[in-house]
């Protein structure tokens, strides 16, 4: 198994601002809605719950190859498993789209599983791929980031060149 580090920049951003959110607005419920201790400790496991795993979780995958297979991940919400024989074309972006995090266009097959906004990789795949993490968004083109983009390239291709043919 090989793993590619993406981007955690953002991700930090993003879980610090919805840890103060949540404790903001925790604390306006309880002062205002005068909740009892039950409803309370109700709530604030949720709002545990929803951060952790939307928030802290991407703070500890990464992406990885494993075998002949090409998994991106973004926490523990998505995960996307490719084929190595199933992509037809990969290159570096310079500058990918304004949003980031894991989304898609509705009426373009493209999927985009990013951290940052620049140096991205861009995946072609041979035939389109649903992706059932992304609400089964069927796509042929992936755009991702990782920390070591030229190793990343280098270990896919080296990868499908040994592919046999059967394989490929």
């Amino acid at each position: 198994m090989k793993s590619f580090a993406y981007s955690k920049k953002s991700l930090s951003l993003d879980f610090l601002i919805f840890a103060i959110a949540a404790v903001i607005v925790l604390t306006l419920l309880s002062i205002t809605a005068k909740l009892d201790i039950p409803s309370m400790t109700v709530g604030a496991t949720i709002v545990v719950i929803t951060l952790v795993v939307l928030g802290a979780s991407p703070l500890f995958t990464a992406h990885e190859i494993m075998g002949d297979r090409l998994i991106l991940r973004q926490g523990w919400y998505f995960k996307a498993e490719i084929p190595l024989r199933n992509i037809k074309k990969i290159e570096m972006v310079e500058r990918g789209p304004l949003r980031t995090g894991v989304f898609f266009r509705l009426l373009q097959p493209t999927l985009f599983v990013t951290s940052k906004r620049y140096d991205l990789v861009a995946l072609e795949l041979k035939e389109k791929q649903r992706f059932g993490w992304a609400l089964g968004k069927k796509a042929n083109k992936i755009l991702f980031d990782v920390l070591e983009p030229d190793r990343f390239l280098r270990t896919v291709e080296e990868l499908r060149r040994s592919l046999s043919p059967i394989q490929s």
